[in-house]
């Protein structure tokens, strides 16, 4: 067990700092703040940021830290911090950690009890929920999913099974392809949100079936990055007869279960009586 102050005074830390998704001007008093007192920036792309640092006047050192570099680079930023300084870590875009290899860096200041500050800010995938239409309780984040098709369907048969709504990114390249890949899987009828461009000046949302979303993007070349999400599954699961549900017993039981825990098993899994399932199974 290990129990974190983050407000020592005196001591390196690292604090994660969201970024702008897209309009510079969501940028925080508070990120201003830590980006302007921390001694280095730790930086997904510094190109990038250093627009971003450029416009909010904050010119400290940065250092790169991205998923080709994150394990090397990390215990020379951890011994800095052991040193006494301030880190701030800033991905390209939106919450450090969250798509971002940050969360290598928060595991090594764990393991070296230096303090971890995260910062409240934007995300695409909660923008692109509150705005989808969608149940927001629960949902699934998948991130980035596998490029292959073979590795992706395992993925959309979950999120079409799944009951609480399923969100993950895509590269405008790639778009295409996927939602025809998703098609195969889902209900034509089934409902879909493609979010792009998010808080900047072409955002937009395109919702409708999968089959009009797919036919959409096969017509229309998609520009941006996206955010996918998949409604929830509101079909009413199918109730199995007595005799289905004594089937799966006897199956159960053939593979050395006992009938009182076959009859357990089963009642539990169907969500029937297991009083009543008792009753069917000895009267057959």
């Amino acid at each position: 067990m290990k129990r974190q102050s983050s407000y020592v005074k005196d001591e390196g830390k690292l604090y994660l700092v969201p970024t702008p998704i897209g309009n510079l001007e969501d940028i925080t008093i508070r990120a201003k703040k830590v980006l302007t007192d921390a001694d280095y920036i730790a930086a997904e792309d510094t190109r990038t940021s250093g627009i971003l640092l450029e416009k909010i006047g904050v010119h400290n050192r940065m250092i790169s830290f991205h998923k080709y570099n994150s394990k090397e680079r990390a215990p020379e930023l951890i011994k800095l911090m052991q040193e006494g300084n301030v880190i701030a870590e800033i991905s390209d875009a939106g919450m450090p950690v969250i798509s971002d290899p940050g969360y290598i860096l928060v595991q090594e200041c764990i393991k070296n009890d230096i303090p971890v500050v995260p910062l409240p800010g934007p995300s695409a995938f909660a923008t692109a929920l509150i705005a989808s239409g969608f149940d927001a309780q629960p949902f699934t984040y998948y991130g980035f999913l596998p490029r292959k098709s073979s590795e992706q369907k395992p993925y959309f048969e979950q999120m079409n099974k799944a009951k609480a709504t399923s969100i993950f990114y895509e590269a405008p390249h790639r778009l295409a392809k996927t939602l025809k890949n998703l098609a195969t899987v889902l209900p034509k009828d089934r409902q879909i949100v493609a979010a792009r461009e998010l808080t900047k000046i072409h955002e937009e949302f395109i919702r409708g079936t999968v089959e009009e979303v797919t036919e959409y993007f096969a017509q229309n070349a998609p520009r941006g990055e996206f955010v996918i999400l998949i409604s929830p599954n509101t079909e009413a699961p199918k109730q199995l007869s007595w005799s289905e549900l004594i089937d799966l017993v006897n199956t159960l039981v053939k593979k050395g279960e006992s009938k009182k825990d076959a009859i357990k098993q089963v009642a539990k899994e169907h969500h029937v009586s297991k009083n009543e399932l008792y009753d069917e199974y000895h009267q057959g």
